[in-house]
């Protein structure tokens, strides 16, 4: 039987691929540790008024509508976020200052919910990419397997050859593979951005 060096550095890569078939299985295409949660209730980051379906209709008010898309863009940071939340709410009478705020913030928690669950959706689809990526290196994996046990000229041309590639396909999935941290905490950042804005809503409520 032949001995190849390469050959079997790819077969104990290829563990990595089967950890992740296991549990990208076991996690419906969530790779990440966090658990998935579908969307951020108002309960979760919200201490003012109740937020339902009367404040549904945010998008009516033109000042609120105008609010949201500004503290809700991702170049607009903290400072900047807070600082038109203050003078919004100092343009309000005491009248109509819980209500506006409350619907501003139901603007706020639509939109980032909105946001964030594109995300969501892109790390499944970039998992089930993953998945499909390690069927198809596991199926070569096998084929190499086959082609170690025959003692042919021809046989050991095609490992090389699979072998070969192999090690390049191996080295994009652990590249996409050390990307899925990133992915996973860019939700996470959607949702600390929620509680941020909703905090400094609520600063300003009667």
């Amino acid at each position: 039987m032949r001995s190849s060096r390469s050959f079997y550095q790819v077969i104990c890569s290829m563990v990595a691929v089967i950890v992740f078939q296991s549990a990208s299985a076991e996690s419906n295409d969530w790779p990440c540790q966090q658990i998935l949660v579908p969307q951020v209730s108002a309960a979760v980051v919200w201490d003012g008024p109740p937020v339902g379906t009367e404040t549904s209709d945010w998008h009516d008010d033109p000042r609120v509508a105008t609010l949201v898309a500004a503290i809700t863009t991702p170049l607009s940071n903290e400072e900047t976020a807070a600082s038109a939340i203050a003078a919004f709410a100092a343009g309000l009478s005491a009248e109509e200052k819980d209500r506006v705020l409350t619907l501003a913030f139901a603007g706020v928690l639509e939109t980032l919910n909105r946001d964030r669950a594109k995300l969501v959706e892109g790390i499944k689809r970039y998992s089930r990419d993953q998945s499909r990526r390690a069927e198809a290196i596991g199926a070569e994996l096998d084929a190499m397997v086959r082609l170690e046990k025959d003692p042919s000229d021809a046989a050991a041309a095609r490992l090389a050859e699979l072998t070969e590639r192999m090690e390049i396909e191996q080295r994009v999935f652990d590249e996409r593979e050390r990307s899925i941290e990133y992915l996973c905490m860019r939700p996470v950042a959607v949702e600390q951005r929620l509680g941020f804005l909703a905090r400094r809503i609520a600063e300003h409520l009667d």
